[in-house]
């Protein structure tokens, strides 16, 4: 099943919960992630560098080696509605081993996301309203 989440530039309507200036700030970070990965996969910046940022967005790495990681995606108070279903569905297929896991905090893990893949993969639940940014470590995930 395909989702059409595309928003355009000139669109009043973000994708709902975010305002339209939080939706385009959370895109801009995106691109700073990327442009980090890019810059981590070419040795320009060390690991202690970029696990900070990896981890700032949700991203954890995993011990089974290589460049595949766990993304954690948040639901807001734990809320997911019916389009966040369809879009977690095509992630799991094409970005994971199709399925993820439901944490005890409401969110939704990846495993097995290819680090050059990840952006795309924020990007598209970033057009949904969702966010990994933060659900790392000891932090609040869902109010």
């Amino acid at each position: 099943m395909t989702i059409d989440v595309t928003v355009t530039a000139n669109s009043n309507i973000a994708p709902a919960p975010f305002p339209r200036d939080l939706y385009e700030e959370q895109l801009r970070d995106i691109d700073r992630f990327e442009i980090a990965i890019e810059q981590y996969l070419a040795g320009e910046i060390t690991e202690d560098v970029f696990r900070v940022m990896r981890l700032n967005n949700g991203i954890y790495g995993q011990r089974q080696g290589g460049t595949n990681q766990m993304v954690r995606i948040k639901f807001p108070a734990g809320s997911i509605r019916p389009e966040h279903w369809d879009v977690m569905a095509d992630l799991a297929d094409e970005f994971s081993r199709g399925w993820g896991h439901i944490t005890t905090r409401q969110n939704i893990q990846f495993h097995f996301v290819e680090l050059r893949r990840i952006p795309e993969l924020l990007r598209r639940i970033a057009a949904v309203g969702l966010t990994s940014r933060e659900a790392c470590g000891d932090t609040v995930r869902n109010v």
